[in-house]
């Protein structure tokens, strides 16, 4: 949502007076979706660097060793502030424009950190073996337990099954819980953040002039 709420008011007020510099900007903020994946995943997001960037920007970006989606959001600040100064040839945007994309820039760069202290802080692999241990101990217990309460055989052997299914499955959600990245659906929604950033620029272009 903030990526095509930045793109909109790009292409509102930038674009008018400073068309180039709002449609770069654009394009870094399509780019930013799929380097945060690259960063969470640990994926090459070269191609698609290469493919939505000018050949200048693309080779700037790809030699940035800091992270890729912070590069990217310094980018575009820098631009932010380009389009605040104006230049020789374009207006400056109003100062509460200016503002409110900046607020924009921040919500991205609050979502870069809180992804990058998920992936940072795992769950120490302590806690985790000794909950798998417990968890094993108790349901090794669980049918003599059951049996030494008069319950029938059966009764305990169905009823230790239904357990250990249920508190092994929490266990395993627990674990994947500690590594979402891999199994959130983050092509997707990069895909949907980059058509959404594209959507604006193809709805600012087809509006009829006033």
């Amino acid at each position: 949502r903030a990526t095509r709420a930045l793109a909109g008011m790009s292409c509102a007020y930038v674009a008018p007076t400073n068309g180039p510099l709002a449609l770069l900007m654009c394009r870094y903020l399509a780019v930013f979706p799929w380097t945060l994946k690259g960063r969470l995943r640990g994926e090459s997001d070269d191609e698609v660097i290469h493919t939505l960037l000018p050949p200048e920007e693309a080779e700037w970006l790809l030699s940035q060793n800091t992270q890729r989606p912070i590069a990217v959001l310094s980018r575009v600040r820098c631009m932010l502030h380009l389009a605040l100064t104006g230049s020789g040839t374009s207006l400056p945007v109003p100062m509460s424009t200016h503002i409110q994309m900046c607020n924009r820039l921040y919500d991205l760069e609050c979502v870069v950190g809180i992804c990058n202290r998920i992936l940072g802080s795992p769950i120490p692999p302590t806690y985790t073996r000794m909950t798998s241990r417990l968890l094993f101990l108790y349901l090794l217990a669980l049918p003599f337990a059951l049996l030494g309460f008069g319950i029938s055989p059966v009764s305990a052997v169905l009823t230790t099954a239904m357990t250990t299914y249920v508190l092994v499955g929490i266990d395993e959600i627990g674990i994947e819980v500690e590594h979402p990245f891999p199994l959130l659906p983050m092509q997707q929604m990069s895909t949907i953040a980059q058509e959404g950033v594209m959507g604006q620029v193809q709805m600012m272009k087809s509006m009829p002039k006033l």
